[in-house]
């Protein structure tokens, strides 16, 4: 069964094709040495920062997420919570029956 593609995966395979694109097309170009290594740190810097932000958006949705699972996981408990309450008082109500039931016919 394949194993499904995560963000992630799509993440860092952007952020690596961008590298190789941009030292590519750098190191193709006709430049002076001193021209051609700014020019290399300058894309790095930016990549590096785009990274950080995409990082930082990740992390920001991700907290989003958890919070929203939390909450509904919360709202289920609580469901449930009075889904079992309800159905014991109504078994003890059966049961309460039942018992009053059989006095009245032993009587």
């Amino acid at each position: 069964m394949p194993k499904e593609n995560t963000g992630s995966g799509l993440l860092v395979g952007t952020i690596v094709g961008t590298a190789v694109g941009a030292v590519g097309a750098l190191l193709l170009a006709p430049k002076t040495g001193v021209q051609l290594r700014e020019d290399i740190s300058n894309k790095f810097q930016a990549l590096s920062q785009r990274t950080q932000e995409l990082a930082s958006t990740a992390r920001d949705k991700t907290k989003d997420v958890l919070s929203s699972v939390r909450e509904e996981a919360s709202d289920l408990t609580d469901r449930a919570k009075k889904s079992n309450e309800h159905v014991m008082d109504a078994f003890s109500s059966a049961k309460d029956d039942m018992k009053d039931k059989m006095k009245s016919s032993a009587n």
